[in-house]
């Protein structure tokens, strides 16, 4: 029995070592680096073993690793999933579209069902076997790398230039009018919507509030670098509401008198124009102040819903391949390369049909639900901010991490709630003996 149990801790610890690992691939090899160094990640040609990320091999290996240290894996993976049932039902969904996907069109346009939507379901049930402070530095290794990536992004925009050629399906070039930054991640979208669930999380951490103003404003600044309008405007919006519902919480509690709210309010009142002005005047983030309307990259969110026109019944009821769904797209006059479908819910819809749609959306919403009632106040509104934001693009759609890690991210910061349940939990036990001590005192 003991030689078992120091088995399955080297289990253990060797998952951990290929969990890092996994999050370090998914936020620093982007399809535009592997591009680089050779692998057709997302390119239209090329083995399926190429098609599935980096990370995901990892991460496979250690759920792999997870699972052997408690024995029989496959044992070990009903009980995980019985413990968590919507989680079960979440993977269920996923492989059921999977499956579908694969005997009606094959393997091509299946990948990112594995590397976007099942991967979530793999690191959640790696995630089951960290105690509290494990998860807490899940959280700071990812915290660190979203601010090396914020830094990196900064500077590409200060210099107006990227470090890793800005590209699209295999190595076709992307040209804007207005620049963005890439970093890490390697496309503007993807690096707004990660450093906002990074920094949302991120409120449920305790920190000073000058680390915290620090940290958000470092973040905003990266966001407007990154040009993502709909990240950049939810986020800030998100961050407002969370700021009043704390500062009316704290005046109810006592923590603040009406004269602190007034002169922060002031304060906030003459500095945000002081910030505004010298952000314009570097030009930072100008594709999101002058692309506050419906431009291009809007209309196009709006020209999608005409796809219904060219599809019959049968179509809708049970889906249409990816490649007639690229027919489709052109014919309503989207670029092959530059342009998709900007709705990760419409294209959905399109590949599995009415039925399997019903099915994912379904396992989309379990798993929504069990984050959020693991979530703390940050946590939700990141849960609530991805939603909309992965809303208005293909992300769920296409092979991405964003869900990953979002998975990883909220499951880390979770860890610091159970760190406050321990402070309160030690506080309620020492009240009675304080108490005793008040009593004898007086006695």
């Amino acid at each position: 029995m003991k030689a078992y149990d120091g088995q399955g801790s080297a289990f253990d610890r060797a998952s951990r070592v290929f969990l890092v690992l996994s999050l370090l691939a998914y936020l620093c090899l982007s399809p535009a680096m592997l591009t680089v160094l050779g692998i057709p990640y997302d390119a239209p040609y090329g083995s399926f073993v190429f098609k599935l990320h980096p990370g995901s091999y990892l991460l496979t290996i250690a759920l792999a690793l997870s699972l052997a240290a408690q024995g029989n894996p496959l044992v070990a993976l009903l009980r995980r999933l019985a413990g968590q049932p919507l989680l079960g039902l979440y993977l269920l969904a996923m492989l059921s579209g999977f499956v579908y996907s694969l005997l009606r069109y094959g393997a091509s346009g299946s990948a990112f069902f594995i590397d976007t939507l099942m991967m979530p379901a793999a690191i959640a049930l790696i995630l089951l076997r960290l105690d509290a402070a494990q998860l807490r530095g899940l959280f700071r290794l990812i915290l660190i790398v979203a601010i090396a990536n914020a830094a990196l992004g900064l500077v590409e925009a200060a210099m107006q230039h990227h470090l890793v050629p800005y590209t699209v399906a295999g190595g076709v070039p992307v040209i804007e009018d207005k620049f963005r930054a890439t970093a890490l991640l390697g496309h503007p979208l993807e690096n707004a919507l990660i450093t906002s669930i990074v920094l949302l999380a991120s409120l449920d951490r305790p920190m000073s509030p000058l680390w915290r103003a620090s940290l958000v404003a470092f973040l905003v600044l990266a966001l407007l670098a990154f040009g993502g309008r709909t990240s950049f405007v939810l986020t800030t919006l998100a961050l407002l509401a969370y700021t009043a519902w704390g500062a009316l919480h704290g005046l109810r509690a006592g923590r603040y008198g009406y004269l602190h709210i007034v002169g922060a309010s002031i304060a906030m009142l003459l500095a945000l124009p002081m910030a505004m002005a010298l952000v314009w005047r570097s030009g930072l983030g100008a594709r999101i102040f002058e692309g506050l309307y419906l431009d291009d990259s809007a209309t196009v969110r709006l020209r999608i819903f005409s796809v219904f026109d060219h599809l019959d019944r049968f179509d809708v009821l049970f889906g249409i391949s990816p490649a007639q769904i690229h027919a489709v797209s052109a014919r309503v006059g989207l670029s092959a390369n530059l342009e998709a479908i900007e709705n990760f819910w419409l294209f959905m819809l399109l590949q599995l049909g009415v039925f399997g749609f019903a099915v994912f959306a379904l396992g989309l919403l379990c798993a929504f639900w069990l984050l959020w009632r693991r979530a703390g106040s940050g946590g939700r509104w990141t849960l609530l901010v991805f939603l909309i934001t992965a809303s208005t693009t293909n992300s769920l759609a296409s092979k991405t991490s964003a869900l990953t890690l979002l998975f990883a991210v909220l499951c880390g910061v979770a860890g610091y709630r159970a760190l406050g349940a321990e402070a309160a939990a030690a506080e309620r036990r020492s009240a009675p003996r304080q108490a005793f001590s008040r009593i004898g005192a007086r006695a």
